[in-house]
Formats: C-alpha cells, structure tokens, sequence
C-alpha cells in the first residue's frame, strides 16, 4: 500500500490557463474515463472506501483509496491492473475493503470523464505532481462539472507542497476542497447536496497529535463545504453553518491550544475569527427576521383589518421590514464578499499547512505531548472549562449581560470539544447522551438570553439607518417586553445550569 499526500482545490474553468503558466515541468495529457463500484446497500462508501476501475493511457486500473489513514491528507490506496470492466474480487480479498464487501454483488453508481493536464514539477528538493482536471460527473441523466487541480506530493518536504498552493494562489482563485470526486459522485446519484461525509469517531488509542489533526481535517472538511454551499445558495442556513464550522474550529484550537500556540497557528485563529465576525451581522438579522419580525407580521394584523390600530401596525411592521430587508442585502454583500476574498483562501491553505506540516508537528519539546494518549489529554481538556462552568454559573442572576455572554462562550467551547472528543471514552454512552443534552440545553438558555440582549441595539440600529418614523414606531414594539421576557428565560437558564451541574462525566 502507497501512501499519497495531496490537496485538491475547485477552480474556475476559465482559471485554468493562468494555473498551467504557473506549473513548469514535463507535461502528459490524459483522458481519464472512470465507473466507480459499490453494493447494493454502498458498504464501501460507509466503510469510507471508494472503488473503481478507470481506463487511461497505461490501461485499465482498478483502485480502492480508503479515508484518511496517515497525515492530514493521507490516503490508503491500493491499484493494480485489470483486464475486465467489473472489479476483481480477487485484488479486493487482499484489500482491509474485503471484509466490508464480505462477497457481495458490486455494482455501477456513477461514472467520470475527466481530461487530466500532469506536469511533473520540481522545486527545493521536492517533486510534486500537478495535475488539472476538467469534465463531468454522470449518474443516469445527472451531470455535475469537474474542474480540480490536484497537487501531490511524490518527494520532498510537506512544507514546498503549501508553498507552491500558496504561489499559485496569489495568481489565479484556489478553493481548497477536501471532498473527494467519489463523494462528490455518490451526492450526484443519490439526490444529496455536496458536502463533507458524517465525521468518524475517534480511534480509542489514538495520540493527542493523530486525535488532532483527525479532528481538524473534520473540521477543514466542514468550513471549506460550508463556504461552498454559501458561494451557490446564499441564504441563513448556509450563513449558520459556515459560521459554526469557522467557531468550532477555533474551539478546536483552544481545546488543543498546547500544541497550537506557535505563529501560524495562532494566526489561523485569527482569521478564524475575522471570518466569523464577517457573518455576524446576517446570521443576527436573520434570527432576528425569522425569530420576531415575521411572527409579528404574521399575527395581529389579520385578526381585525379594518380596525385603524391594526392597520397602523401593519404599516409600521412593512416600514421596518423594508429597512430590515436593506440591511440584511448589506449583511449578506458582506458575508460573499468574505467568502469570495483572496482573504478567506488564504486561511483555508494556512489552516491546513499548520495541521499538516505546522510546527508543532516537528517541535522536540512537544514530543511528550504530541505522543501522550489522546484519552489521556482530552480528560484534562474538558475536566477545566467543566469545573469553571460550575463554578461561574451557580448564580446565573447575579451576572449581567456581559458575564452570561462569557459563560456561553465556555459552554459553547465545552460542548463542542465534548462532540469531537467523545469518541475516546466509548465505556459510558448514556452519560454521553445525557452530558450532551444538558450542555446543549445550557448553551442554548444562555444563547436566548444574549439575543435578547443584542436584540435592542440591532433594532435601533436598523431604524436609524432609514430615518422612518414608522419603521422607527414598529423597532419600539418589537423590542418592548423585554424586562419580563428576560426573566422568562433567566429562569429557563437556571433550570438548564442544575441539570448540566448535575450530569455526570464519562470521561
């Protein structure tokens, strides 16, 4: 078994030019026509697996690569010749894909037909192998264009293969993708939106270093896809789930921050961060939209509609929708523009070369860390916020705005860090449930309270902006009953604290 390193980024077609100017070296062009396999119930693509047989210039190849199994972006890959258009059994019994298929019939589910641009290129003592791909996917009638390029590294130090992503980078738009083209294929013939398989849980004896960058190629995976999906199909819940995916990742970084406090991995934070404040403000509108606004228009107007008062409402409720529709065109102009910045592309390639060949990777004083039992250390990890949620959460009345905020912060950080890290404790699973549900219910009941909170000033500052007097009239409405409603949910958040206080650990 060959192990490969490699990072594929989505191009536009157009793009392709001004990439292959950039890439000097020996040059082969090939097309390559692939059927990719699987059985009835698609065990090898829950296995992680992918199969095919793909006719090229040196022949018919069959190939089964395995998900990650190494670094960040490893590959298990085993290829050997064939002469017949359907798998060979026989190859796949000498493969870890054999249990898996355990003699089951293996069918067609999609097919690609991809004319590949190689050139082999050389520089500081690595070779690294380019290769652009463009065509299209087929499943039935359904097509999907192809336009990747693929850089591989064959020799030479991780490092010149992010260095050449980088220069390459600066001259034509790379979209770093960590969706394979058989996932990719898989969502085309079965009717599903492209995106990231379920997470894997983590591997029980894993080191803290494997258990790392396991996690955050996960979590790379979800931030490219939900950038993605964000780019094709503006709308909220593509702006939520790109601005959890940038959130979890910085969790992330905090839960590991032992080994990610060197430059680069500080600055990815950074950028982490930038990238989520650039959504901020429509992920607010939109909760903010879908949470009060529309449930008020939807309500008292139609109860009585010649009755002056309703109508007045009704007025001043279009009035300040006509404003709130302004400022979420601005909102979202913003978070495209962020997702579309040379700015967040740079961030995707920075992340990954930290996972992949960061310094953290080589430091001889974090070797002990690097190799101390994943278990061993997430125990620790979570065990701290844990015991400061307690103790700083006892009297959830007495804090104001500001505190509570801080509070669901830690929350947050503990749940996510608690889903990522959970596969390591597999001995207790109905604590687990119960833990999770808990910190859930806690980080939601303090989320409440913190949209209440910023609720007013996001009001009164979409009124101001279009100078209404009705639109300005409907703001004091909806944010009026604020005092009572927050007691409300002070009390719900309490009742979620007692529960969270009183879950168990199963770590």
């Amino acid at each position: 078994m060959d192990h490969e390193i490699e990072l594929k980024f989505l191009i536009a077609p157009e793009a392709s030019a001004a990439i292959l100017a950039r890439l000097e070296g020996q040059e082969a062009v090939r097309q390559l026509d692939a059927t990719y396999f699987d059985t009835a119930d698609h065990a090898l693509r829950k296995a992680g697996f992918g199969l095919r047989i793909r006719d090229g210039d040196n022949g018919r190849k069959q190939t089964l690569k395995s998900a990650s199994s190494g670094g960040v972006f490893a590959r298990g890959e085993w290829e050997s010749a064939v002469v017949g258009s359907e798998p060979d059994h026989e190859l796949l019994a000498k493969t870890p894909a054999a249990k898996v298929i355990n003699g089951d019939a293996l069918t067609p589910v999609f097919a690609t037909n991809v004319r590949r641009v190689i050139r082999m290129i050389e520089r500081d003592g690595a070779v690294i192998e380019a290769a652009l791909d463009q065509g299209e996917l087929l499943a039935g009638d359904r097509r999907a264009g192809v336009s990747e390029l693929e850089l591989e590294l064959k020799a030479g130090a991780p490092r010149v293969l992010f260095d050449l992503a980088r220069d390459l980078a600066a001259h034509a738009p790379l979209r770093l993708s960590l969706v394979s083209k058989a996932e990719r294929g898989y969502a085309l013939a079965l009717g599903e939106p492209d995106g990231p398989r379920p997470d894997s849980p983590l591997d029980p004896e894993a080191t803290t270093a494997e258990a790392l960058q396991a996690l955050g190629r996960a979590t790379l995976c979800r931030l490219c896809s939900a950038a993605e999906a964000l780019r094709s199909r503006p709308g909220p819940e593509p702006v939520h789930g790109l601005r959890v995916a940038a959130r979890r990742f910085r969790a992330l970084l905090s839960t590991f921050k032992v080994l990610a406090g060197d430059p680069a991995g500080v600055q990815v934070k950074a950028e982490l961060k930038w990238l989520a404040n650039e959504l901020g403000a429509a992920r607010n509108l939109d909760v903010f939209v879908a949470d009060v606004w529309r449930p008020a228009v939807e309500g008292p107007a139609e109860a009585n509609e010649l009755d002056e008062a309703a109508q007045a409402q009704t007025r001043a409720l279009a009035a300040f929708g006509e404003a709130l529709l302004v400022a979420q065109t601005e909102a979202y102009a913003r978070a495209d523009a962020a997702v579309d910045s040379a700015r967040f592309r740079a961030l995707a390639i920075d992340a990954a070369a930290w996972l992949e060949a960061g310094a953290w990777t080589t430091d001889t004083r974090l070797t002990k860390t690097r190799d101390r039992p994943a278990a061993d250390f997430a125990a620790q990890a979570l065990d701290k916020p844990y015991r400061r949620i307690r103790k700083d959460g006892r009297d959830l009345a007495a804090l104001g705005p500001k505190e509570r905020h801080a509070l669901r912060i830690r929350g947050k950080k503990l749940r996510y860090a608690v889903e990522d890290l959970s596969g390591l404790f597999p001995d207790h699973p109905k604590r687990l449930k119960r833990f999770v549900e808990a910190a859930k219910a806690l980080q939601d009941g303090l989320g409440l309270l913190n949209d209440l909170a910023t609720r007013e000033a996001l009001v009164r500052e979409v009124a101001l902006s279009c100078e209404d007097p009705e639109a300005a009239f409907a703001a004091g409405r909806l944010t009026a009953g604020g005092g009572q409603r927050e007691a409300e949910l002070l009390a719900d958040a309490q009742g979620a604290y007692v529960s969270f206080a009183e879950a168990k650990r199963f770590w």
